[in-house]
């Protein structure tokens, strides 16, 4: 029973103090003890300077604020800030400086109470040759000291996160994301390496992918999930407004460091899909597109219109003489026609003999005594149809007094230079014989009227 009520009272096994590096009579001529002294191998401080030295059992207390010692939360946190660094040295000139600067704030007027100001009355406790050092120091920490403040504790947090390369399924990154900036963790994987140390342990930032690979006998034995967990840490200290008390019995108090606010967490994640080599990514073709040629018009040849045949004037015998008329060309037109223009050549004037074509009639002698007229067809470029002569007129309306003999042929030379037609004889034969049977009816009926 009696173990029991010690182990749940908090009672702790006590433990001598000793000194630590500092100054004591031998140094400086009996004027007392400066620095620090030593407890289960850390360097504490004396808190109650007035009282006698901590020297037999100690025993360690809680850890507290400062309100026992009327010191403000900024106060306390930089005593501990002190104690933890500065503190620790083996320099008894550093360890001096310490002490002083945590009897000026934990004991302000035991520290000013000996009619001069503190920090020259205890420098009277350090050897000559060593004051200046130490004064020195102390200013320097009290620099120090004053950008350390309270800090409250924050609530930190972060996680790993894993990406799978779109190439690669074998390769990816991890990245720590946390909201603490500047912090750094000691990452460990399971299922994969970094790529650049090798194995399965690096050290990472916030915020900066580190290239990870998962081996390929890993896949072909199944489904990988890569996973991993880090252990961060904040980039800087946050010292708490806490000290740790240490009790000697009729002693001093003595003061150890009082930690610092939590600055660490542990960070953890994983793939959020399983790597597998049917599911490992493959390398995909993109298309590519090329311009396709606009295509150009081809040009058609647009067909000539058809030649229209030229009215061919009728022929027919007169009973009087008249002259022969000449051909008469018609103006030119004044504006080009939208084809080409066709010429038909001029159908040759009809006598008894076979005669070449000319471009003017000449009278001939036939069977009968009555001189016949030849009449002459302009010819005419398209589209302007030809127009009738008076003397093709003429040669129309009178009576014929003769038959007319067969037209004469163009000859092939010709034909080819004109791009003419080859006249249709059956047809022309036949218009021929009306005309000499019409002339023949007329000749009849005159014949009979002179009669009676």
């Amino acid at each position: 029973m009696a173990a029991t009520f010690l182990l749940f009272s908090g009672a702790q096994t006590a433990s001598a103090a000793g000194y630590g590096p500092g100054f004591d009579d031998a140094q400086n001529g009996g004027q007392g003890r400066i620095g620090a002294y030593s407890f289960e191998g850390r360097n504490v401080y004396c808190l109650q300077p007035w009282l006698p030295r901590p020297l037999d059992e100690t025993t360690k207390g809680g850890v507290v604020d400062g309100q026992q010692f009327q010191m403000s939360d900024d106060s306390t946190a930089r005593v501990n800030w002190a104690i933890s660094t500065h503190g620790q040295s083996t320099d008894p000139a550093v360890t001096s400086a310490v002490a002083m600067f945590v009897w000026s704030l934990a004991a302000p007027e035991s520290y000013a109470s000996h009619g001069t100001s503190g920090d020259e009355h205890f420098l009277g406790r350090v050897p000559e040759t060593r004051r200046a050092e130490v004064s020195g120091t102390l200013t320097t920490i009290r620099e120090g000291a004053a950008k350390v403040g309270a800090r409250a504790p924050a609530s930190h947090s972060g996680s790993l996160q894993f990406t799978t390369d779109a190439v690669d399924g074998k390769k990816g990154t991890v990245v720590l994301a946390s909201n603490l900036a500047g912090a750094t963790g000691t990452a460990v994987l399971s299922g994969a390496t970094f790529a650049s140390t090798g194995t399965d342990t690096a050290t990472l930032a916030v915020g900066e992918p580190a290239s990870i690979v998962v081996t390929a006998s890993a896949l072909e034995r199944g489904p990988v999930t890569v996973s991993g967990t880090a252990k961060v840490t904040s980039p800087s200290e946050q010292w708490a407004a806490k000290i740790l008390l240490l009790h000697t019995p009729g002693a001093q108090l003595l003061g150890s460091s009082g930690g610092t606010v939590p600055g660490e967490f542990t960070a953890v994640g994983q793939d959020r899909v399983p790597r597998t080599p049917a599911t490992t990514p493959t390398p995909t073709t993109t298309p590519t597109t090329s311009a396709t040629p606009t295509a150009v018009p081809t040009p058609t040849r647009t067909a000539a219109p058809p030649r229209i045949p030229t009215p061919q004037p009728t022929q027919t015998a007169s009973a009087t003489p008249a002259p022969t008329p000449t051909a008469t060309q018609p103006p030119a037109p004044t504006t080009e026609p939208p084809a080409a223009p066709t010429t038909v050549p001029a159908i040759p004037t009809a006598t008894s003999a076979q005669t070449p074509p000319a471009s003017s009639a000449t009278p001939t002698t036939g069977a009968s005594a009555l001189p016949s007229t030849t009449a002459t067809a302009t010819a005419t470029p398209l589209p302007v149809p030809p127009t009738a002569t008076p003397a093709n007129t003429a040669a129309a309306t009178t009576p014929a007094t003769a038959p007319a003999t067969a037209p004469t042929t163009p000859q092939p030379e010709t034909l080819a230079q004109t791009g003419a037609a080859v006249v249709n004889w059956p047809l022309l034969l036949g218009a021929g014989a009306l005309v000499i049977g019409a002339g023949a009816l007329a000749w009849g009926l005159l014949s009979r009227r002179r009669e009676s």
